[in-house]
């Protein structure tokens, strides 16, 4: 029989875990990974940023402090981070993304670019909704999908985000990732901005984003 499922903080050497798991989340139901289009770097170039930037001083909604993890049979099979929108939200994230950028020794063409991408996915995605408690970077193993891992996370995450005193919380999604639009609105979320753009599309090859919320 199969040990329950435990769910835990994450810690510093779960990073490797950690940023497959960002890998994943941003892929979506897309046939890459918007870390990638935002960096123009191959995969194992956009890991290393997203490592260093997963162990950033600042937190942020992809810091390893950010995250909590699902063990199922002693090994970890999924994650999601729960966030302060107004402290740990993007603007922490995007200046720790510039510094990495200019440390991997990104001329100043390329760091120009990669603020256009940055500004393009900004333009496709609706503002964090006033005070609150933000859910990003979930993913669960294929094999564990189905099996209430999520559920599981759902409940440690947002049980956080009502302890640290927050009433609502909100969740983003890609236009078009319909699985992932019916598994947040099945935690009780519910749709209250959905952006598109062109440009958006040109860039990342989907639409924009979806923003959803709920009361804690």
């Amino acid at each position: 029989m199969a040990d329950p499922v435990v769910i835990r903080a994450a810690q510093s050497d779960d990073v490797d875990f950690l940023v497959h798991v960002m890998r994943i989340a941003a892929t979506s139901h897309l046939p890459h990974c918007v870390w990638d289009v935002l960096l123009d770097l191959p995969p194992d170039r956009t890991d290393t940023v997203l490592r260093r930037v997963a162990e950033s001083e600042q937190p942020h909604w992809c810091h390893v402090s950010r995250f909590w993890i699902a063990e199922a049979d002693g090994r970890p099979v999924g994650a999601m981070s729960g966030f302060d929108t107004a402290t740990e939200g993007s603007d922490v994230l995007e200046r720790e993304l510039a510094a990495q950028a200019v440390v991997l020794g990104l001329d100043e063409t390329a760091l120009l670019r990669v603020l256009e991408r940055g500004q393009v996915l900004r333009d496709g995605t609706p503002a964090d909704f006033p005070g609150t408690w933000g859910v990003e970077n979930v993913a669960v193993a294929e094999q564990n999908r189905g099996t209430g891992v999520v559920d599981e996370l759902f409940t440690a995450v947002l049980g956080h985000g009502h302890e640290r005193g927050h009433d609502t919380a909100q969740i983003l999604c890609l236009n078009g990732n319909v699985r992932a639009e019916r598994a947040w609105e099945r935690q009780g979320f519910v749709v209250k901005a959905d952006y598109c753009n062109q440009r958006f599309l040109d860039t990342y090859g989907c639409l924009g984003t979806k923003l959803l919320l709920r009361d804690l």
